[in-house]
């Protein structure tokens, strides 16, 4: 499976559909009760964070700067509005709601979706989990 180069258009198109909104929103459900309300759903929201593994932008602010220009960014992230984007304290506060144990049930749902669309012809794949491994530290050291 070869996947176009990091950033395109191209590589949002196709992997937008292994992104599980539905799964996704009923993980991390908009936030009822007093306080701020949001804009987005937790889709929405994720989709935006995503765009910092998937295109040469590293930094909140500056994807927030760009992604009223970015048309395919908008798109990728279901955003149908140019004016009216997540600003970095939303994604902030958004990030907070990340808790591991969604983050896990998120992982193994995209895992399974990547899995169902494997080429069959493929012998064998291997995943590398890390939650295992120990920290390379030396703060336990015996002086």
């Amino acid at each position: 499976m070869n996947l176009p180069a990091t950033g395109t258009a191209a590589l949002l198109e196709q992997l937008s559909p292994f992104v599980p909104d539905d799964h996704i929103n009923a993980l991390v459900p908009r936030h009822g009760g007093r306080g701020r309300r949001t804009e987005w759903n937790a889709s929405q929201l994720l989709r935006v964070l995503l765009l910092l593994l998937l295109t040469p932008v590293r930094s909140g602010n500056l994807l927030c700067k760009l992604l009223p220009e970015q048309r395919d960014w908008r798109r990728f992230a279901h955003l149908p509005n140019r004016r009216l984007l997540p600003n970095p304290r939303q994604l902030h506060e958004f990030r907070d709601r990340l808790v591991p144990s969604v983050l896990r049930a998120l992982n193994e749902r995209l895992v399974e979706r990547l899995l169902e669309a494997w080429p069959h012809d493929q012998p064998g794949i291997g995943l590398i989990d890390a939650t295992d491994l120990p920290a390379a530290t030396s703060a336990f050291k015996k002086g």
